[in-house]
């Protein structure tokens, strides 16, 4: 019981002795809107009347005042989607023809509402002409991720592994850390 005790109190000052988000990431999780260049559009919104708790998130295409595409998620893909938003599919491109298909692909991060933020997902898409097909799950780190990958190749590669997504230790006490491969069993 006492070891749980202790497993309990270094995980909750783990997250009082964090490292702060990364400012410019936080930017990001007020990317609802996309533009495409053929005009179309690209909305998040939520379900829930409070920003706070949603519990579904509609995704939708439109161009004008046209919908063209439309789905709400909630528990897709293996994620509970709490909080959804855009984030760059490669650094400061929210839009990048990954797989050179002609077709753009665009990445949304998802948030479930855990405190692991290294193991948050982002789910890509190929925009295919009036509709989102999904194409992958990557891992992200919901905090420190400035993009889902670090160059167009990384997309192919199966074992590309986000540079930002391994917690590399824990803090037990005030100053004091371990490697997380040293965490008490």
């Amino acid at each position: 019981m006492l070891i749980k005790l202790l497993i309990f109190i270094m995980l909750l000052s783990q997250n009082v002795f964090s490292k702060e988000p990364d400012p410019y990431v936080e930017n990001f999780s007020a990317k609802k809107y996309l533009k495409l260049l053929n005009g179309n559009e690209i909305l998040i919104s939520y379900h829930s009347p409070s920003d706070d708790a949603p519990s579904k998130i509609r995704i939708f295409m439109r161009n004008k005042k046209q919908i063209l595409w439309d789905k709400t998620f909630d528990n897709n893909y293996g994620e509970a989607w709490y909080k959804a938003n855009f984030i760059p599919i490669i650094p400061d491109r929210f839009i990048e023809d990954l797989n050179d298909d002609t077709f753009p692909e665009i990445g949304i991060a998802i948030w479930n509402g855990g405190t692991a933020s290294w193991e948050a997902s982002a789910i890509i898409f190929s925009v295919k002409e009036n509709e989102l097909v999904f194409l992958k799950k990557q891992q992200i780190n919901i905090e420190f991720s400035r993009s889902v990958y670090k160059t167009k190749t990384n997309f192919f590669d199966p074992n590309y592994k986000c540079p930002v997504c391994e917690p590399k230790e824990y803090f037990y006490k005030e100053g004091k850390s371990k490697k997380l491969k040293d965490w008490p069993k």
